[in-house]
């Protein structure tokens, strides 16, 4: 009895650990509409994407661009703007190499700002973290069935 019962808080243990490690923040982009961009903004541009670095950890994303020409406000000729990594936190996905009409505020973007892709780039082949979560997701699914099959297959008895 007591076997069966150690079994079973095993196989919870084993179902429900991966629970918090799978589980991702939910947030909600909500954008207001009819707005013109080019007066919200401070300062706006046309640019190439040049970089795009998430880092490893954390939401920001710090994206710098060879900026073409300005439309609004005091811009260099290169500038860096943060935006988050989630589109769902109102993050806009830039790609290296893309050529885009850019609205920011305290050199900062976002999916809400207005931006505009007026030419797509090159793709870098950057990781798509969808993949890799789900790809994580079915691991951690295969490695719990896998202990529960060794479990049920090879009984502790004493």
């Amino acid at each position: 009895m007591i076997t069966h019962v150690r079994r079973v808080l095993v196989l919870m243990l084993l179902v429900l650990a991966p629970i918090p490690v799978a589980a991702r923040p939910a947030w909600a982009c909500s954008c207001a509409s009819g707005f013109d961009p080019l007066e919200q903004a401070e300062t706006a541009f046309v640019g190439v994407v040049q970089e795009v670095d998430g880092g490893v950890w954390g939401s920001r994303v710090d994206v710098r661009f060879a900026v073409e020409s300005v439309l609004k406000g005091d811009v260099d000729d290169s500038v860096t703007l943060a935006t988050e990594k989630d589109e769902a936190s109102c993050g806009y996905r830039f790609v290296e190499g893309g050529r885009y009409r850019v609205y920011a505020t305290d050199d900062r973007t976002n999916s809400c700002d207005g931006n505009e892709l007026l030419a797509t780039g090159v793709e870098t082949g950057g990781a798509d973290r969808s993949r890799i979560f789900w790809a994580g997701s079915v691991l951690v699914v295969l490695l719990v069935a896998g202990g529960v099959t060794w479990l049920i297959r090879h009984p502790r008895t004493r």
